[in-house]
């Protein structure tokens, strides 16, 4: 026998299109697919509320709503309306035949008439009607027990969810951007089929009112069409850093990149006119930036950052890492409160793209993407997978266990974004096997093909550290990297965390298999008693970007990842040139090791992006994504430089931008600096 489940999304529009338009018959149909015995309805599409017969119009808007169905690979699987008499519970004759229409090609198809007596008190507000046996006329379903309560066919995926749209109602007035196919004829502009005005209520499935209401009133900062007009700063390649002086950059309300020519261009005066008073002006003194992508940060570890560092890795796990991971899985107001705050700290140092390790547990990580999505981060969210731990209270119980739980993350981590355009979607789920150590031979497997069949990023731990690299080849009597290889999990898509005990034919491995390595210089000073040999990986052509390994690394800060990469490097190079000159060097002796402040910038943004499969992020080019955070250095009217800067040959009469400034921003600057940010064009 089929059961019915209403998704939040799905209700919650039913209940604005009623509120929209009260005492009047509006309709509509319910998209979802038959899984197992269960109609599912993911959501819906209004129709009318000023002609509601069987009319050319309707035939019209019918037609329209399946075609949008079927882009989203579900069904027209039912039909809701409302009666003019909110005491009027009736399935009127023209629901009736859309009914039938509907069910003439979804044999399971449902109705739902609007109780307007119960609209507004908290309570479901929907009486559902199925068809007669043999028949063509519907009545009023009686299920056992009733709709909508325990143990019923009929449920609500979130029982929220009517409490939740009477507070959008009468607290934020979110009907009044809700339109249907009626509204769309007399304005064009009305998204009646998405009503992505409205997008930021269905974030996810399992969102308390609070959390809505709050994600509500982020949702008045939405993407605007932004102008930009100033000095900007990218790294287009390599070691290569690119001052634009005077450049006039658009963004369109996607929050791409449209426009970018010198202000003085005949087409950039043309839009300087155009956008007026809305143009910002970054003044002299202060640069555009591309923000920052963190390769490697371990979310729930955030709780103890600066903690426990003089302990070894395999200690420092056991002691501070599980521990921190197990309380979060068990107190989801923790979780949000560490979550919401880690979000804040990534905006404040200019990281507008991070790849995270979570937790074990489903909905702590379904938070974790939630406060990213909500803050306006670009956010790469990684469900741990282990099912072997050294500490035996934070372990999952078997290998299916843990593949169906990152299986369901993966689905509901989408989910959660399904309802927002593709360019607001800022949250991804990624497949995590923590390490080779945690995880046995069948999850490795089976989490490869996972992520052939989901198309999902993989992120990993590879060579960190003497101790891991032993215990690995102990179990396995091969190296780690040949147990990702074996399990199809070393390949395009995956990012390794520090890679500090690969040699160089291994390095040539991770080029071949197209992976990336998130470098962690702080991280790796504590838990690695080797660097990681950047110079060589680059020169190879590794994918590598930067990483502040919270909390291995005690910085969140990626400007102190890329200072200690350069470091790291030139001590590596110090050691080198003292090994040529006393004949020590087993080759490659012409060749330095040091890495520039230059490469670094590269590495912390768009090299990072890339190793993110982010083409479109990291630098400033007509079609990239507005990824950008206003730095500025120096305050030309006080001649005097921001923060920790000090100017003391400050020429009056010279305004401009040189790439001594940069250098010192990027050895002395911090948040101080930081006066703006935007991700996909929307000011966080």
């Amino acid at each position: 026998m089929v059961s019915y489940s209403i998704l939040h999304k799905a209700y919650v529009k039913i209940f604005l299109h009623a509120a929209k338009h009260p005492h009047k018959q509006v309709n509509g149909v319910l998209l979802g697919k038959l899984t197992a015995d269960v109609v599912t309805i993911h959501d819906v599409v209004p129709l009318l509320h000023h002609w509601t017969s069987l009319s050319p119009v309707m035939e019209i808007g019918l037609d329209l709503a399946k075609g949008h169905a079927e882009s989203l690979d579900l069904s027209l699987v039912g039909y809701y309306q409302a009666c003019e008499r909110m005491d009027d519970t009736a399935l009127a004759p023209v629901g009736e035949r859309v009914a039938e229409q509907i069910r003439s090609q979804f044999d399971h198809a449902i109705t739902f008439v609007i109780d307007g007596d119960s609209l507004g008190s908290g309570e479901v507000a929907l009486i559902p009607y199925l068809p007669q046996s043999g028949l063509m006329a519907w009545r009023l379903q009686a299920f056992q027990p009733p709709a909508f309560t325990p143990g019923s066919r009929v449920t609500l995926a979130n029982p929220e969810s009517p409490s939740v749209a009477v507070a959008l109602v009468r607290d934020s007035h979110m009907h009044q951007k809700f339109g249907d196919f009626d509204d769309h004829l007399e304005d064009v502009t009305i998204d009646w089929l998405r009503n992505s005005a409205c997008n930021i209520i269905w974030l996810v499935e399992r969102t308390t009112r609070q959390q809505i209401l709050s994600l509500y009133y982020i949702s008045q900062m939405a993407s605007a069409p932004v102008a930009l007009q100033g000095t900007l700063v990218h790294c287009p390649a390599l070691g290569k850093v690119e001052i634009l002086q005077d450049y006039l950059l658009l963004a369109d309300d996607r929050g791409v990149i449209v426009h970018l020519s010198p202000s003085s261009s005949e087409s950039s005066q043309r839009y300087i006119h155009q956008y007026g008073s809305s143009l910002r002006i970054i003044p002299p003194g202060s640069f555009l930036f591309p923000t920052f992508c963190d390769l490697h940060l371990h979310a729930p570890q955030f709780m103890y950052q600066g903690t426990g560092l003089d302990l070894p890795l395999m200690e420092w796990l056991d002691n501070y890492a599980y521990k921190a991971e197990e309380s979060l899985d068990q107190n989801p107001h923790l979780a949000i409160k560490v979550y919401r705050r880690l979000a804040q700290r990534l905006i404040e140092v200019g990281t507008g793209a991070v790849l995270l390790f979570g937790t074990i547990k489903t909905e702590t990580n379904l938070i974790l993407a939630q406060e990213m999505q909500t803050a306006g981060v670009r956010a790469f969210v990684g469900k741990l997978s282990m099912d072997k731990s050294s500490r035996p209270t934070y372990q999952e119980s078997s290998v299916e266990e843990s593949y169906k739980s990152v299986e369901e993350f993966i689905h509901r981590c989408r989910a959660s974004t399904a309802g927002f355009d593709p360019h607001q979607r800022l949250v991804e789920p990624v497949i995590t096997p923590r390490f080779v150590p945690t995880c046995s031979d069948e999850l490795l497997a089976k989490l490869g093909e996972l992520s052939q069949r989901e198309s999902t990023r993989i992120q990993s731990h590879l060579a960190e550290s003497f101790a891991e690299a032993k215990w690995v080849r102990d179990d396995h009597q091969i190296e780690d990297i040949e147990v990702f290889k074996k399990h199809n999990l070393l390949k395009r898509g995956t990012i390794q965390a520090h890679c500090t005990f690969l040699t160089s034919e291994e390095l040539d491995e991770l080029v071949v298999n197209q992976t990336a390595v998130a470098h962690c210089p702080l991280s790796n000073a504590y838990f690695s008693e080797k660097p990681f040999p950047l110079r060589e990986a680059l020169d190879k052509g590794v994918l590598v970007g930067l990483g502040t390994d919270i909390a291995g690394g005690y910085s969140i800060d990626i400007l102190s990842s890329m200072r200690h990469a350069v470091a790291t490097s030139r001590m590596r190079e110090g050691a080198r040139a003292l090994e040529s000159q006393s004949g020590l060097a087993t080759g490659g002796e012409g060749k330095s090791l040091a890495v520039e402040w230059k490469e670094s910038l590269f590495l912390a943004t768009h090299g990072g992006a890339l190793a993110l499969g982010l083409e479109t992020c990291g630098e400033f080019r007509v079609g990239a994504s507005l990824d950008a955070q206003q730095i500025s250095v120096v305050d030309w009217e006080r001649q005097a430089g921001i923060g920790a800067l000090d100017f003391f040959d400050l020429a009056p009469e010279c305004d401009g931008l040189t790439l001594d400034m940069i250098e010192k921003w990027w050895c002395m600057g911090d948040a101080r600096n930081r006066v703006a940010m935007w991700v996909q064009g929307r000011q966080l």
